[in-house]
């Protein structure tokens, strides 16, 4: 079982900023983001340094690791990953993947946006396309992330599901969804979140280093060149 105290460091480069966020036994404690479009390699490990320094802590304090796996930039999302896998193997903690569309989900979910109703992330894939994932109301996934045209995009919503993300516009024609705005990247303190819960479930066991998830072909390859 896992001991009651756990320290989780949250990390998301998937998208156009970097924010990491910790969590000292089921309360986030600190966030910081830093809106940097480039060079999140250089600014990942510094921030996350300071902001354990700011709690009185360091790596070493550290029980367990989130990371979001996007879909998202693909330079991104490999900079957040090789960060965390770098840190898992050091400190030898488990290192959770946790989905972009995961992370927006369930940020909606805590802010109250979603209450009670099924959810659908649309974010914008470019040439007309999206990746699109529906959840529970209670923000569990209910399939994989798919990349859809824009025409399916908009059929695979239910009736009366929440809609979020940056694709969320294409629904604003259709009166028997609510498109939610404001939700549009993951949050790190989601990802810690979604990462703490994995590691405390009683049947927990650690699946190795955090993979990308590429929705896009041809690119929907792990890091070490498999499918």
């Amino acid at each position: 079982m896992p001991a009651p105290h756990m320290n989780v460091l949250g990390v998301d480069t998937s998208l156009d900023v970097c924010s990491i966020a910790l969590r000292i036994d089921g309360r986030l404690v600190a966030e910081q983001t830093d809106p940097h479009t480039k060079g999140h390699a250089e600014h990942l490990l510094p921030m996350v340094q300071r902001l354990l320094a700011d709690q009185g802590l360091a790596a070493r304090d550290l029980d367990a690791l989130g990371v979001a796996i996007g879909p998202g930039l693909f330079t991104g999302v490999r900079v957040g990953i090789a960060a965390v896998r770098g840190l898992r193997l050091v400190l030898r903690i488990p290192a959770i993947g946790v989905g972009t569309l995961h992370a927006i989900a369930l940020s909606a979910l805590q802010d109250g946006a979603a209450a009670g109703q099924r959810i659908l992330v649309a974010n914008d894939a470019r040439n007309d396309e999206a990746y699109v994932q529906s959840f529970t109301a209670a923000a569990a996934p209910e399939a994989m992330p798919e990349l859809l045209a824009y025409p399916d995009v908009i059929a695979r919503a239910a009736p009366g599901m929440i809609v979020l993300g940056t694709a969320a516009p294409l629904f604003v024609a259709r009166g028997d969804v609510a498109v939610v705005p404001g939700y549009a990247r993951a949050r790190a303190q989601e990802v810690a979140a979604i990462a703490e819960a994995a590691v405390r479930a009683p049947d927990f066991r650690d699946a190795g280093p955090p993979r990308p998830l590429y929705v896009r072909a041809p690119h929907a390859r792990t890091m070490d060149g498999t499918t």
